[in-house]
């Protein structure tokens, strides 16, 4: 019996070329940022990822939802919600949360996979990726510093008697809620992902990032109020939460109550602001540092 030598076939299916655009270095950072705020605000992820970005954004824009509504129904007879500058204060507080979640997001993930050897096959550089991550956490974090006091100034002017004049009588708010929205938006997010750079853990990055704002408010108040040597009321700029809650009480024309730490350090607005821009130039030197160095 004759041995039956080895049948086999080839099929020749052979490469099709690419012949449409090349996008290019621009299109790999928009999809960077694309991803980057799908990831913070939970998008085609379970629902589980969702709960914290989504409950932060409700407790931002619910208040003013509601308070619109009462308004457009009983008109003038439900008073003044709250000033610009006190829902600044409450949003900052979802600032901090908000970012502390969302930039470990953005960063954590990329080195505990090992993905970003895959990343940097592309057209880009670390700045790139740096730039593109930044840009994203911007992104959603103004939906939280900007979007619900325009919401409300929207609201203020519709229900108003007459909405020319309020327009006319408040449009110095108008750019006061810009300015205030963006630099609290530029802090906390430079902020968060410089904290989300130090390790690959979402968990201690946010846990470190809450323990520092939250730890040096009152540890600085404490300082402050208790200790007498000379050049004390310096220590007020350790509190780094307090930071942008004196500084947009300022830009909005509050004083600082008799006895507070900003009354006794005798501060103005513009160092507060100096203040912050010193943390937010530190922590983006660290991040830019660490950035070029997890690059493959």
């Amino acid at each position: 019996m004759s041995e039956q030598a080895p049948a086999g076939t080839i099929y020749d299916r052979g490469y099709r070329h690419y012949d449409g655009p090349r996008e290019g270095r621009s299109r790999a950072l928009a999809a960077i940022v694309q991803a980057g705020v799908r990831r913070s605000l939970g998008l085609k992820r379970s629902w589980k990822t969702k709960i914290v970005p989504f409950g932060l954004l409700v407790l931002a824009f619910g208040p003013v939802l509601a308070f619109i509504g009462i308004r457009l129904l009983v008109g003038q007879a439900a008073g003044q919600f709250i000033g610009y500058s006190q829902y600044l204060s409450i949003v900052s507080v979802l600032l901090l949360l908000f970012a502390a979640t969302a930039g470990p997001e953005l960063l954590c993930p990329d080195r505990r996979s090992h993905v970003l050897a895959l990343v940097f096959t592309r057209p880009l550089t670390w700045v790139d990726y740096l730039l593109a991550k930044l840009a994203a956490l911007l992104l959603v974090v103004g939906l939280i510093a900007v979007v619900p006091l325009l919401v409300l100034y929207a609201g203020n002017t519709m229900t108003a008697p007459s909405a020319a004049s309020y327009l006319r009588g408040h449009l110095g708010d108008l750019g006061r809620i810009l300015l205030a929205g963006a630099v609290l938006t530029v802090f906390y997010a430079v902020v968060a992902l410089a904290a989300a750079s130090l390790t690959d853990r979402r968990s201690l990055a946010t846990a470190g990032l809450l323990g520092t704002f939250l730890v040096s408010t009152p540890v600085a108040n404490a300082i402050l109020f208790s200790a007498s040597f000379p050049g004390r009321r310096w220590v007020v700029f350790g509190a780094l939460q307090g930071l942008p809650f004196w500084f947009v009480e300022w830009l909005f024309g509050r004083p600082p109550p008799p006895g507070s730490p900003a009354a006794l350090a005798g501060f103005g607005g513009l160092a507060y602001l100096a203040a912050m821009a010193v943390v937010a130039a530190l922590a983006l030197a660290l991040l830019t540092w660490r950035v070029a160095r997890i690059q493959p």
